[in-house]
């Protein structure tokens, strides 16, 4: 999981990526997806090419007992992202 930021066109905003195989919502091999979780975003973006640069290395991709797990854990991520992006505005 990774602290992005990321831009559609003349838009950007902060978020949380993860790059991976989903391996708890997913069985048996798959192939490595990018996704994005867009922080105070209210736009319809499916379809669209989005840019995204990964900022800073959350943790590794894990396996959760269960997808309410996984979601509690992302819940944590972003908290977490906020907060680092929170420092590296005050770090400029």
């Amino acid at each position: 999981m990774y602290v992005c930021r990321a831009r559609c066109g003349a838009r950007h905003w902060n978020g949380v990526t993860n790059i991976g195989f989903r391996p708890t919502v997913t069985n048996g091999p798959s192939r490595p997806r990018i996704e994005v979780h867009l922080l105070d975003a209210a736009a319809d973006l499916y379809g669209e090419e989005l840019e995204v640069e990964p900022l800073c290395h959350l943790r590794p991709e894990l396996k959760f007992p269960s997808v309410a797990e996984l979601r509690a854990q992302i819940a944590r991520d972003v908290e977490t992202a906020r907060s680092w992006l929170e420092s590296a505005d005050a770090r400029r």
